[in-house]
């Protein structure tokens, strides 16, 4: 067959905002540069060093900032287009291509880095997808222009009846309660249609607080849906489905608008404080598989839940799921693909001036190339076929002209099936996707490459300034993302990246033994170290747990002679050396530390090193000891478990027994969408509002938490006043506060005698937490206080 051939030059989609394709190796020249031409390096060094050689010069030419070269492409991204132009001449193509880097390392050597091309307009769209979580907070908008309003409330005054200051009469209008609404004039819009519009509150169209506050605690509570359907019935009436919906995304909503405020004025404290802020935190992914939507296509939506918590205070900052509610892949497969007479449309890229003048577009270069287009497809025809079903079993088919429109309709539709697979298969190469595995079409899975970018993105967003300290698995998408997403915290030398591997499935007699084991062996660490004049009384636990760390850590390897990393880190862009930590904490046993990106010092002497280095010196295993402390992923595991025993909605729809294919869990969720709402209710309400022991995982390693005390107790004689005294028992006293408590946030309750509470529920459902720090949540909240705090059971 033909094959298409191009020049990196013709494909290179640019770098955009993160740089993401560009080298990632931050001790490369090429680091967050983007493809330059040749003849462009040789002009500008020409003009900045008039100096040079022309051996000099000619080495720039080649291997200067911004010198890429085009790899080969894998056999698995292999396509062949057999339709349209290519009907009697089939030509093979790669759907997805890999980058060279031609750059020069810190060492004088070539770097040869490669990664793949993506798309800086995919991720820029999902990061605008996730910031506002799907819409969610976006705001009222300007009619005419669609300005939102919270994107720049100074463009826009308050205006209209609902802020007279005075009556007709010219006498001041006394408000007496709140106002649910208030009217919005943009100014540079002023005069057009929509330019004037009113904004409600979010709660405005509620109606019953009891049946809000019933439904939140059903839903936290493991409750499902048709649970929750059942108690909030009244008198035997059976309360539709949409309202619960309706209800669960208003919830969602009031939720995500107080963590916003909540996070805002965090930042603004921690930066009025001025002290140096180092994060620590730590990432996972959840995956969640949701039920089937009808009986005519057993397939389940496999979501991943993209998780990132702080490591002190157990605070989950996101939770980020690759599944984009508002697409509609029928819709979007014609409005992207089909003009309006029905003819094939923005199928292949032009290449003016080239031997190649037209190709089928890339998945960096189709619009569709930002969700998971096998899913895409087969979604399309999934959503065909579900009506074929429907109109077989309900059209009449009584006499020839129904039986004729019935088999007209259905004929058009299975054109329709074609079109769509002649676009797919025929042009894209795609089979359609016929596993288990499919999108909804109320809505659609994403890449998770572009899911995980948009999340780091935007954590970097919620983040005051300062050092940042993460903990992830050997996450295979993560290695052509971070040093990306966090190139600047890199060149700073704020950033520091540690891929950590533990034994899932220890089970509980061993995790016992081993950190028995652990504890005893540190003791006797401690101790040796007392009478060695190593340590005095007053030495901190963690410089006693480093120094244990240090003393017994060993290099980390698969088998005998093999890397312990998976081979997305066995790149010259991370350091090879894994190693061993010989604490036994925190339930992850047998902990296993690499290090991608440390500060750069740390990382260019850790690059020097093979992955099978047995003698590591006395100074090395000092400076990586504290790495090693810090790398933990508890605070993720943690919320995960909980989400799991907590939520019946989270359950595992999988495959059970000899049964072949996906199974439905009854009382299981099957819209997405509801699913996300109720994944962003609970992950709120875990920080503020559920008191909940929790110990850092570095505090235990070390021991630090409270010593129990003796509690005393006595048994009393049965008929009588009198009792007889036990032996007093001696319990631990833990701090019950939330994780939003914990990490400093001002959302607590201050009671006399000095003990904190959390928040209180019922008034936060009905503040204007969305419009915060504008004018409307100021006129809101002075209403709201002539009312002294009296909050209204309905409106």
């Amino acid at each position: 067959m033909a094959t298409l051939n191009f020049k990196l030059s013709q494909l290179y989609p640019g770098a955009g905002e993160h740089c993401i394709n560009t080298c990632a190796n931050p001790d490369c020249s090429n680091f967050g540069h983007p493809l330059t031409g040749r003849a462009t390096r040789k002009s500008i060094w020409e003009e900045k060093r008039p100096d040079l050689t022309p051996e000099q010069l000619k080495f720039v030419e080649m291997h200067g900032p911004g010198a890429y070269k085009l790899a080969g492409a894998s056999e698995k991204h292999r396509r062949i287009s057999r339709v349209f132009a290519y009907q009697n001449n089939p030509h093979v193509w790669s759907d997805q291509r890999t980058i060279r880097c031609l750059g020069q390392t810190h060492e004088g050597k070539i770097c040869d880095s490669g990664f793949s091309i993506l798309s800086p307009d995919h991720l820029d769209e999902e990061i605008d997808r996730l910031r506002n979580f799907n819409g969610v907070l976006d705001g009222p908008s300007c009619g005419a222009c669609g300005k939102r309003f919270l994107d720049d409330p100074d463009e826009f005054a308050l205006d209209g009846v609902h802020e007279r200051s005075k009556d007709r009469k010219g006498q001041p209008v006394r408000q007496k309660r709140t106002p649910t609404s208030l009217r919005v004039l943009h100014k540079p819009c002023r005069g057009k249609k929509g330019a004037r519009f009113s904004v409600s509150l979010p709660h405005a169209g509620q109606k019953t607080t009891a049946d809000n506050l019933r439904i939140l605690g059903a839903v936290l509570n493991s409750a499902g849906i048709v649970d929750v359907q059942r108690s909030i019935g009244i008198a035997g009436k059976k309360i539709g489905m949409s309202r619960i919906y309706d209800r669960i995304e208003w919830l969602e909503g009031v939720f995500l608008a107080y963590e916003r405020e909540m996070l805002r004025r965090w930042n603004d404290k921690v930066e009025q404080s001025g002290k140096a802020v180092e994060h620590l935190l730590s990432h996972d992914d959840m995956v969640l598989t949701v039920n089937w939507e009808t009986s005519t296509d057993r397939r389940n939506t496999q979501l991943n839940c993209a998780i990132t918590a702080d490591a002190r205070s157990g605070y989950v900052y996101r939770l980020d799921v690759d599944f984009d509610p508002r697409a509609t892949p029928l819709d979007t497969f014609n409005a992207t693909y089909l003009d309006q007479a029905g003819m094939p449309q923005n199928l292949e890229h032009l290449y003016p001036n080239s031997k190649v003048q037209s190709a089928p577009k890339f998945s960096w270069q189709r619009p569709t190339g930002r969700y998971h287009e096998p899913q895409f497809f087969a979604a399309c025809v999934n959503e065909i076929k579900a009506f074929q079903s429907r109109a077989k079993r309900r059209m009449p088919k009584k006499d020839k002209s129904q039986q004729a429109a019935r088999s007209a309709l259905i004929q058009r539709t299975k054109g329709m099936i074609a079109n769509i697979r002649m676009i797919s298969e025929g042009w894209f190469g795609f089979p359609i996707d016929e596993s288990e595995e499919r999108g909804s079409f109320k809505g659609m899975t994403t890449r998770d490459i572009y899911t995980k970018g948009a999340h780091f993105a935007l954590l970097k967003e919620i983040l005051s300034r300062g050092s940042i300290v993460l903990t992830t698995e050997q996450e295979a998408t993560l290695p052509p993302l971070l040093p990306h997403i966090f190139d600047e915290e890199i060149r700073e030398d704020r950033f520091a990246w540690m891929a950590m591997s533990f034994n899932k499935k220890a089970t509980k007699p061993e995790k016992l033994d081993k950190v028995k084991e652990y504890r005893k062996a540190r003791k006797q660490f401690h101790n040796d170290g007392m009478y060695a004049g190593r340590f005095d009384p007053g030495t901190d636990a963690q410089t006693v747990s480093e120094a244990f760390i240090a003393d017994r850590m060993a290099t980390a390897l698969r088998g005998t002679a093999a890397h312990f990393q998976i081979s997305n880190y066995q790149s010259e862009v991370f350091p090879a050396l894994w190693v061993r930590s010989a604490t036994q904490a925190s339930g992850e046993i047998d902990k296993t530390v690499g290090f991608p990106i440390l500060p750069r010092h740390m990382r260019r002497t850790l690059k020097k090193l093979p992955f099978d280095q047995e003698e590591l010196s006395q100074d090395l295993r000092e400076e990586l000891a504290p790495w090693v402390y810090k790398a933990t992923l508890q605070p993720v595991s943690s919320f995960m478990n909980s989400l799991r025993e907590r939520m019946s909605v989270a359950a595992r729809a999988g495959s059970g027994g000899a049964r072949v294919g996906g199974s439905y869990v009854q009382g299981a969720i099957f819209n997405p969408r509801t699913l996300i709402a109720l994944l962003n209710i609970y992950r709120v309400h875990y920080n503020f509002f559920e008191p909940r022991p929790y110990t850092c995982p570095y505090e235990e390693i070390d021991d630090l938490v409270d010593p129990p005390k003796l509690t005393p107790r006595a048994l009393r004689i049965p008929g009588t006043d009198e009792f007889v005294d036990l032996p007093p028992r001696a319990r631990r006293s833990r701090a019950r506060m939330t994780p939003a408590m914990r990490h400093g946030m001002d959302a607590f309750t201050q009671r006399n005698d000095g003990t904190q509470d959390p928040p209180d529920i019922y008034r936060m459902l009905y503040r204007p937490w969305l419009y915060m720090g504008t004018k409307l949540g100021a006129r809101f909240e002075r209403s709201r206080g002539r009312q002294k705090h009296q909050v209204p059971a309905s409106s």
